[in-house]
């Protein structure tokens, strides 16, 4: 090597204790001395053999050439600073030294400071954009008090970086733990999700049960339905009975929300309904005649109950005989639509069951034309009919039936509402009487 490529410090530097320190400390910084210099090793241990920073003394590793280096480097952990020369047993054997430690070990946090006799050999500017060192020095500038002070930078910044690191450990570790805390509790949530589904399967088969016949002839009149639930199980509901030679009861209900809380209140009703049937049956209750009493009952009920559901019923009793229909209702829209060669409304209103302690309701009779078609729809339809007025929806509808009043199927596929029945907005019910 020339003889420029030796080490020159100034006088500042002490010498006062001639017992190193050793160098087996527990807790010391790791620096790597990388130079086929003996005497550099020398001379940079002298200077800073002494220098101790944050309670922490310095251990040498000493590499005469870039392949030492790696064997070294490959032997020890946490080596915080690296002093390379450039030009050792290659003329660039230190840049391909930093090019192992940063590409091929993938080692960031190592400080690695340049130290060059032969500036001309690897220019500072070239080296500094081109490889992932930290500070580079020529060996004739580098006095003691720059040396002391490039290694505490070196020091200080590797500190920084190994808390980062330490900090960035713990997030991850967070976020692994929190992702499987997430994945825990997806899984719980898919077991109860599907014993919930198990649940709505079943409470669909027995909804299903107490919903009445599609078709169903009484007297001379004829009643069909059928249903479209957003949900496995419906907060609509609608019945059609015979109660006597002279008398069929028919209603539709629509019940405020969806799913198990609303379906269960339509088997209430259900129950409700039917008992009052059983008991006028036996002669000692003639309640379900009466459309008005019915659904002063029920709004009690459902008040007393406080399910904190509430619902809209059309609720009717057809006297047979006479071709006469008493009803009320209860917050029902639409109204029912009613063809027998002009269209028009059933168009009463009403408060829904179960809101008020003292709700409005309206008893009505009106004689049926001879021969006629009522349809009853849930206002699941209005929110299914594509964007535009309501009066514009309900004038649909009323073309609908007119074209064909007598069959419900027909009608429900002009709606087109088969298309979409697996992504409906609520629940959409249809009921027909026809004469």
């Amino acid at each position: 090597m020339e003889q420029d490529d030796e080490l020159i410090f100034a006088d500042e530097i002490p010498f006062a204790d001639e017992n190193p320190v050793p160098q087996t400390d527990v807790k010391t910084w790791k620096v790597l001395i990388v130079d086929d210099e003996p005497q550099v090793h020398t001379v940079t241990e002298l200077v800073l053999r002494d220098l101790t920073f944050e309670n922490q003394k310095i251990r040498f590793f000493n590499a005469y050439s870039a392949a030492e280096a790696k064997i070294i480097l490959s032997q020890n952990d946490n080596i915080c600073l690296a002093l390379v020369d450039v030009v050792m047993e290659e003329e660039d054997a230190g840049l391909k030294l930093v090019e192992h430690i940063r590409d091929v070990l993938g080692n960031k946090a190592i400080r690695i400071i340049l130290r060059t006799g032969q500036p001309g050999s690897a220019p500072e500017k070239d080296v500094i954009i081109k490889y992932d060192i930290n500070d580079y020095k020529e060996k004739t500038e580098m006095s003691a008090q720059k040396l002391i002070t490039c290694v505490i930078t070196a020091f200080r910044n590797y500190e920084y970086i190994q808390e980062m690191y330490r900090l960035n450990a713990e997030l991850e570790q967070k976020v692994a733990d929190r992702v499987a805390d997430l994945n825990e509790s997806n899984r719980k949530l898919q077991e109860t999700l599907s014993i919930l589904q198990e649940d709505q399967e079943a409470g669909k088969k027995l909804q299903n049960k107490i919903f009445p016949s599609e078709n169903k002839t009484i007297g001379a009149y004829h009643f069909s339905s059928s249903f479209f639930p957003s949900l496995t199980l419906s907060g609509d509901f609608l019945d059609y009975f015979e109660i006597n030679e002279k008398y069929a009861g028919f209603y539709m209900a629509d019940v405020s929300g969806h799913g198990i809380s609303s379906a269960i209140v339509t088997v209430l009703l259900k129950n409700f309904i039917d008992n009052k049937l059983e008991k006028f049956i036996l002669k000692y209750d003639n309640t379900l005649l009466d459309p008005l009493e019915i659904c002063r009952r029920l709004n009690s009920t459902l008040i007393r109950e406080k399910l904190g559901k509430y619902m809209t019923i059309f609720y009717g009793i057809i006297d047979m005989e006479a071709n006469t229909m008493k009803y009320v209702n209860c917050g029902q829209f639409p109204y029912p639509f009613v063809y027998d060669g002009n269209s028009s409304l059933i168009d009463d209103k009403g408060t829904p069951i179960g809101l008020f302690k003292k709700p409005v309701f309206k008893l009505n009779e009106i004689s049926l034309p001879e021969h006629f078609s009522i349809l009853l729809a849930s206002d699941g339809i209005l929110e299914f009919l594509p964007d535009q007025a309501i009066d514009d929806k309900i004038r649909k509808i009323q073309n609908i039936q007119k074209e064909s009043p007598d069959d419900l199927q027909k009608i429900i596929e002009k709606t087109d509402i088969k298309s979409s029945k697996n992504n409906l907005p609520d629940d959409v019910t249809f009921m027909l009487i026809t004469r």
